[in-house]
């Protein structure tokens, strides 16, 4: 039995004392309030022997991590939110906002005060080594690896991190939660675990990667005796640039109606969080300032008929080879680069094509004529022209609809049913990556009552929520140790539906993402969460690996 001991646990600070600041975060950060954590693991083989006589992994991380929180100084303050209706009730750091920025249910950071709770760094061992926790010949020999009988749950903070919605108490030592948290675990093999998880309004996995190596390169710098000048970390912390690209005038009284009028024909779900309380399986409840109004319905209620949350989840990582990804995406290109589809659809949407309709068709949803969701968490960054040092969390989910027999009737040709999947997939993106669509939201999303009222995806039998880790380089992670990274994993709730796709670990140990010409050219990892029942049919449909 694997067993993993604490040593320590502490917060940190940055190395230089911050300035005071308040600053309103974004509206799509706001809108994730409710998310869980952004989370990830990289699992470490052992550092070169030189490193071994006398050198103290966890005091060199401790050390380069403090140095490079200055440059992150907001992860290390508090989180919070505009709890109240009046204006008069303000907390007096908000009053210099812009309007929009001061309503209801928007968060922000409040850093540099003597409240500030920093980041929780834990250090631990582990009887586990990094073989047991992912074998080296798992791409080859286990392209279905059942993550339930190899959990990494220990190598991950257990503890809750601060919310900006809900009410925060201090710990016993009078600490109050903070909003990241660093696991660093050493391995009996002398190898190490990495695990992070920050609250998702201050951090995508785009930031949280970005902020890994950034720290790798203060690690190097340290390693080489902190000789030289010393690196210039430049992340970009400025979310009102975000909600400056909101069409129209967002401090105004009230919303454009014809801007909402244009939402309603965006690829987007529009739940109502506060429809139906009492429908909802866990503890639900409308926010006290709007209890005793007569709330009208302003979205769909959400489904909670489809997600039967008393049947067993599964949790397999499905590996597809170079070749496989190339096969999948063969069959909708016909292999030539120069044919317009070939051109429109990536090899992105050919995996996650054909991982819908294998998911659809283990659903038994072949006959359905009603449709089915794949809630794709989409990015801004590309679309705004805002680079990968954009720090927050300015993504959203789009839905991707197709009637079940659409994407897995056997009477239809596997390949031009996947090509039909693949062309809707690439449709739907390329509708919602216009500026003026995503404008459009940030408008209406700003006149809410509340940013995470509307709720864009929903799980269950007729649902997926995809997430995508792909080209943001989990792998170009180099703290100078000369440590091969054997395995990066994404920890994501244990729902039915819930799916995450990345780039797979280098063949070539001693290469990094950065030095592949494409994304998929070492495969493609793709962690599903299912019922138990619908992953068993999965695993062995033989249309899965191609």
């Amino acid at each position: 039995m694997v067993e993993t001991t604490v040593i320590q646990s502490e917060r940190l600070f940055p190395s230089i004392n911050p300035t005071e600041r308040a600053v309103p975060l974004s509206l799509l950060d706001a809108t994730t309030a409710d998310f869980s954590s952004t989370t990830a693991i990289w699992l470490f083989e052992r550092p070169d022997g030189a490193l071994q006589d006398g050198f103290d992994l966890f005091d060199h991380f401790r050390r380069s991590l403090q140095v490079t929180l200055n440059d992150y100084p907001q992860w290390t303050g508090l989180l919070k939110s505009i709890t109240t209706l009046d204006s008069a009730g303000l907390e007096k750091e908000t009053l210099q906002f812009p309007p929009h920025a001061r309503r209801f249910g928007r968060l922000y950071t409040h850093y540099g005060s003597p409240q500030d709770p920093g980041v929780e760094l834990i250090t631990a061992t582990s009887t586990a080594t990094i073989e047991t926790l992912c074998p080296a010949s798992r791409t080859k020999e286990k392209p279905l690896f059942d993550r339930q009988k190899v959990r990494l749950d220990r190598l991950i903070p257990s503890g809750r991190l601060t919310s900006a919605i809900a009410a925060v108490k201090k710990d016993a030592a009078g600490l109050l939660p903070p909003a990241f948290v660093i696991q660093l675990t050493k391995t009996a093999c002398g190898g190490f675990a990495l695990g992070a998880k920050i609250a998702h309004p201050l951090a995508d996995i785009q930031s949280l990667a970005y902020f890994v190596k950034d720290w790798a390169k203060i690690s190097r710098w340290h390693l080489g005796g902190s000789c030289g000048l010393q690196p210039i970390l430049q992340p970009v912390f400025e979310p009102e640039r975000l909600d400056s690209k909101a069409t129209g005038d967002i401090n105004g009284e009230n919303a454009n109606p014809e801007v909402l009028e244009r939402i309603k024909s965006l690829p987007l779900h529009r739940y109502d969080w506060w429809a139906a309380p009492a429908q909802c399986p866990w503890p639900q409840e409308i926010p006290e300032p709007f209890r005793d109004q007569d709330l009208e319905l302003i979205g769909k209620t959400m489904p909670w008929k489809e997600w039967d949350f008393a049947a067993p989840v599964s949790h397999y990582t499905l590996h597809l080879t170079r070749d496989q990804v190339e096969t999948i995406w063969n069959k909708i290109s016909n292999g030539d680069p120069g044919n317009p589809t070939a051109e429109r659809i990536s090899r992105h949407d050919a995996v996650l094509a054909h991982i819908w309709s294998c998911i659809t068709r283990a659903r038994k949803q072949q006959e359905d004529t009603g449709l089915v969701h794949c809630n794709l968490t989409y990015g801004t960054r590309p679309a705004l022209h805002f680079g990968d040092d954009f720090i927050g969390s300015p993504s959203m989910n789009i839905n991707i609809e197709m009637s079940g027999k659409e994407l897995a009737s056997a009477e239809i040709p596997e390949e031009q049913k996947t090509r039909s999947i693949a062309q809707c997939i690439r449709k739907t993106i390329s509708q919602m990556s216009q500026p003026g669509a995503i404008a459009a939201h940030l408008h209406s999303v700003a006149f809410e009552k509340a940013p995470q009222r509307i709720w864009q995806a929903f799980l269950g039998s007729r649902h997926l929520i995809v997430t995508s880790w792909a080209r943001v380089g989990i792998y170009d992670v180099d703290f100078g140790l000369n440590t091969p990274i054997r395995f990066a994993e994404g920890v994501i709730p244990d729902l039915d539906g819930d799916i995450l796709i990345k780039d797979a670990p280098p063949l070539d140990r001693l290469k990094k993402s950065s030095d592949r010409s494409a994304w998929t050219d070492d495969g493609v990892d793709v962690s599903i969460h299912i019922r138990a029942e619908d992953m068993d049919r999965l695993i062995r449909d033989p249309l899965l690996l191609p």
